[in-house]
C-alpha cells in the first residue's frame, strides 16, 4: 500500500513536470518568433500635372512688319532731265528738265518758264506766249467742258479726234479759233496713265511763233500726276 501510494506520487510529478517543461517550451518560442507588424504604408503620392509651357508675349505677338519703305514720289522715278530728239519740221532735239506742278510734274525746256503756283507755262522772252494747265478731277463733265469753251472761243472749230501724229493725240476734246492776231487752244487731254488735264494754249501770231509752238506741245505731253 505504502509503495503503491509513493509510485503515484512520483507519477504525478512527473506529468507535472512534462506540463512545466512543454508551457516554457512554448513561452520561447513565442519569444523567438517576432511579432510580423504590418508594413509602414508608403504614401500614395499624386501624380503633379506638368504645368503649361507659359507662353511669354513676346512669343505671341504677331511678327513685327517690316517698316515699310517710303514710298517715292513720281518724280523720283522719273530722271531729273530727259533728251528728246528732233522735232516736226527740223526742230533740233534739246534736253528737258523735270519739274513740279500742283499735283504734277512735267519737263520744261530751255527759253521757258513753269509757274508751278498758277500752272502757267510761257516762254522766258516773250511770256505773252503761254499754255495754262488745269488737273480735271476724275469723273468731270466733258459735255460742259465743251460747251465751256465754246463759250470762251467764240467760232472755234472742233478738230476732236484728228491729232494723229501730235504730241497730244490723246485729246479728248480740241477746240481751236486761228485769226489774224494768232492762235487759241481749249483741250481736255489724258495722258497714257488717264489722268485728264484741261489745257489753254495762247500763241499770239508773231515771230516767237514757231519757237514756241514746237516745245510747248512737247512739254504738255510729258505731264504726269505724282
Amino acid at each position: 500500500m505504502k509503495k503503491s501510494m509513493l509510485a503515484t506520487a512520483a507519477s504525478v510529478l512527473l506529468l507535472s513536470a512534462s506540463i512545466l517543461g512543454a508551457c516554457s517550451n512554448n513561452e520561447t518560442a513565442n519569444e523567438a518568433e517576432p511579432t510580423a507588424s504590418a508594413p509602414a504604408a508608403t504614401p500614395v503620392s499624386e501624380a503633379t500635372a506638368s504645368p503649361e509651357p507659359t507662353v511669354s508675349p513676346a512669343a505671341t505677338a504677331a511678327p513685327a512688319s517690316a517698316s515699310p519703305e517710303a514710298s517715292a514720289p513720281a518724280s523720283s522715278e522719273r530722271p531729273q532731265t530727259q533728251s528728246f530728239g528732233e522735232q516736226e519740221g527740223g526742230v533740233p532735239g534739246q534736253d528737258g528738265t523735270l519739274e513740279q506742278g500742283d499735283g504734277y510734274s512735267l519737263y520744261i525746256f530751255d527759253g521757258y518758264t513753269f509757274d508751278a503756283q498758277t500752272g502757267r507755262l510761257s516762254l522766258t522772252a516773250d511770256s505773252s506766249y503761254y499754255a495754262e494747265i488745269e488737273p480735271l478731277p476724275a469723273g468731270y463733265d466733258l459735255a460742259a467742258l465743251k460747251q465751256q469753251g465754246q463759250t470762251e472761243l467764240a467760232g472755234a472749230k472742233d478738230y476732236s479726234g484728228e491729232l494723229f501724229e501730235h504730241p497730244l493725240r490723246f485729246a479728248e476734246l480740241y477746240l481751236q479759233v486761228s485769226n489774224e492776231k494768232g492762235t487759241e487752244d481749249y483741250m481736255v487731254w489724258k495722258n497714257e496713265a488717264g489722268d485728264a488735264y484741261l489745257l489753254r494754249i495762247h500763241t499770239p501770231e508773231g515771230d516767237s511763233a514757231d519757237q514756241f509752238s514746237p516745245w510747248t506741245t512737247v512739254s504738255l505731253s510729258t505731264i504726269e500726276a505724282e
